[in-house]
């Protein structure tokens, strides 16, 4: 498959305020970590475009993006906003031609092994997520050693959780 010979780098993206961009190689290091770039609750598109165009040319990459979810205890507006970022990046990945698929977190989780279900607090997930991405990737878990950077270590196991899709555990 030409598609697979020509993919090198994937990249994870955990939307909202507190979340990230992690870029991945084929083989699964770990090359980049970056907070989610913006002003307020909207991510900066310019921002976002520049982090993609500088990972490589579009054939080169490809876009895991958790696809967000309502939960009845966020308010409307918490949706909006965060509908508004999730288009906005949907915005750049299709306005720069890169290939994308959208993952729900309770699928990641489960394709990556993560506990899940509703007797783990939110907290407790996040707490998780950390520390199974610090096994992944030991070398970069200073990255996400404080609870406020869950959203470091949640794009990287999206993007990995993409890579395993599609390339395999190598």
């Amino acid at each position: 498959m030409v598609f697979m010979s020509k993919l090198n780098y994937v990249i994870g993206v955990d939307p909202g305020q507190t979340g990230a961009i992690s870029v991945l190689d084929r083989d699964g290091n770990l090359e980049s970590v970056v907070d989610m770039p913006g002003f307020g609750p909207e991510p900066m598109a310019m921002d976002i475009a520049a982090l993609f165009e500088a990972v490589g040319s579009p054939d080169e990459i490809m876009v895991a993006l958790e696809e967000p979810f309502s939960m009845s205890k966020n308010s409307s507006q918490a949706s909006m906003t965060q509908g508004i970022g999730y288009g906005i990046l949907l915005g750049v990945v299709g306005t720069m031609g890169l290939r994308h698929e959208r993952i729900k977190p309770a699928d990641w989780k489960r394709e990556l092994g993560l506990p899940m279900g509703a007797k783990y607090t939110s907290a407790q997930k996040k707490t998780n997520s950390r520390i199974h991405a610090a096994r992944l990737w030991p070398d970069h878990a200073y990255r996400w050693e404080r609870a406020s950077q869950d959203g470091r270590a949640e794009s990287a196991l999206i993007g990995e959780c993409l890579r395993r899709r599609i390339l395999g555990s190598l």
